[in-house]
């Protein structure tokens, strides 16, 4: 019997089909996400009981993504993006694209050639902040898609920008660099960055700063031109366009990216060296504003205080003296100032007293 085979070129299609179709069935979400709230660029799929967070969601994403595309004008960007929420960071994995996974500490994590990007409501019992959470995914996604060879300083910089986050560690950290030295050369910093997410890891708090450096920096390293953002999207732009780092800072800021690097850490020097100086004497005022408040309080107490005696001294004054009994069976002064209209004092037998006719003389004490 005859055997027949296929023509080359139609297995390699069939194969080629096959394969498309395996990753357009893996884009889905392997645990179901029943929730679903579509709004056209942006689509939200949610694990049961999140309607909610899946709405208000698709609501932050759609005020998110034009402020974080304004760096990007231009460039290449996802046309369609998901979002997938689940209860937990251990489910991150399971609506990920397939073998991409997620690290097992994260709050999200975005794929930008996907167009999709996870995001859990909790670690165990540790909630995350997920609308945090969604902007910094967001800027790593939009990123990845524009500027696909970016570093990872560029990455968590970029992404850090759009998260609007305040972070005492990270500040802790910049200025332990600063009064330390221990700047990372930026060559080495790629390697900085830990398999273990830390807040306050020099890595990520010193790539933050260089980015937030870069977007501020004008063309020209004048303190007054902050450039409005434009050499930085400038710069954006160029390695969109395959210029290496150095070429698209030249060509954005007019300077190579190792001077700019320099530029940044004495910067970040001046700012941070006069941290303590600063905060000791905003300690000072701070202690001097409590000790007059105090001082207020005690002069207030002390003045009502006062009055209230010169109050009670002012009505002793105005008080009749009181009544005191005289100490005999008889009152003289009582006796003498009786008048005419006194009854005769009897003598104990019914007759007038013979001395009631008697002129009477004032006691000897009164003068």
């Amino acid at each position: 019997m005859p055997v027949s085979h296929r023509p080359p070129r139609l297995a390699a299609m069939i194969a080629a089909l096959a394969m498309a179709l395996a990753l357009g069935l893996g884009a889905a979400a392997a645990t179901p996400l029943p929730v679903v709230v579509d709004r056209g660029d942006v689509v939200v799929r949610a694990a049961a009981g999140l309607d909610d967070e899946a709405r208000r969601l698709a609501d932050r994403a759609a005020l998110a993504l034009p402020r974080i595309a304004d760096d990007l004008p231009d460039l290449p960007r996802p046309r369609r993006i998901e979002i997938r929420v689940v209860h937990d960071t251990a489910e991150l994995s399971s609506v990920s694209p397939p073998g991409r996974g997620a690290p097992r500490w994260a709050a999200g994590v975005a794929f930008p050639s996907e167009g999709i990007l996870a995001l859990a409501m909790r670690r165990g019992a540790q909630p995350h902040d997920t609308a945090r959470t969604l902007d910094h995914e967001l800027a790593h996604l939009l990123l990845g898609a524009a500027v696909p060879h970016a570093p990872r300083w560029l990455h968590e910089g970029f992404a850090w920008q759009h998260a609007r986050d305040a972070d005492v560690a990270r500040f802790e950290t910049l200025a332990g660099m600063a009064w330390f030295g221990n700047v990372a050369p930026l060559d080495a910093l790629e390697a900085g960055f830990p398999a273990e997410e830390a807040p306050a890891s020099r890595a990520y708090a010193q790539s933050y700063d260089f980015v937030r450096y870069l977007a501020g920096r004008g063309r020209w390293s004048d303190g007054e031109d902050d450039g409005d953002r434009w050499p930085f999207r400038y710069f954006l732009r160029a390695l969109s366009e395959g210029a290496s780092v150095d070429a698209a800072a030249r060509q954005a800021y007019g300077a190579g990216i190792d001077e700019l690097f320099e530029e940044w850490r004495s910067d970040l020097v001046r700012r941070y060296l006069l941290v303590p100086a600063s905060v000791f004497a905003t300690a000072l005022w701070v202690v001097a504003a409590i000790l007059l408040v105090l001082a207020w309080r005690r002069r207030r107490r002390l003045a009502r205080a006062r009055l209230s005696e010169m109050d009670a001294e002012e009505a002793a004054r105005h008080q009749p003296p009181p009544h005191v009994v005289w100490p005999g069976a008889v009152d003289p002064l009582g006796a003498a100032g009786d008048g005419d209209d006194a009854p005769d004092r009897d003598d104990g037998e019914g007759r007038a007293d013979p001395d009631d006719d008697a002129p009477r003389r004032p006691p000897r004490w009164i003068n």
